[in-house]
């Protein structure tokens, strides 16, 4: 997993995809795969089986950052492991009924 996408991305955005991955966990490297498809779907589907492996094992050079990191926001996944601002969200919460007296929330 560790070589995942650096083979065939161009390292700049390989390393943007590592970054995030990074912070969101292993679902944002299967939505950069679905993003991948989305963004290559018209070519892809043109293609036959040998001719698509070779382009997805080494995708353009000049493909734009903002393009892809579109693609992959239009990737709905669900998931049960929370992204941070969801746990922050939750905690914030649970310390302003805290704060109030919560009956719900105290032992």
């Amino acid at each position: 997993i560790f070589t995942l996408y650096s083979k065939s991305l161009p390292l700049d955005l390989a390393c943007r995809v590592w970054d995030v991955f990074c912070r969101d966990g292993e679902e944002f490297l299967f939505r950069t795969a679905l993003g991948l498809l989305k963004l290559f779907e018209d070519i892809l589907t043109k293609m036959d089986f040998i001719h698509i492996a070779q382009f997805l094992t080494r995708l353009p050079e000049d493909l734009p950052a903002e393009e892809l990191f579109a693609s992959i926001a239009t990737v709905q996944m669900q998931s049960r492991n929370k992204k941070w601002a969801q746990v922050l969200t939750a905690l914030q919460k649970d310390s302003r009924e805290m704060e109030k007296g919560s009956p719900s929330l105290r032992h």
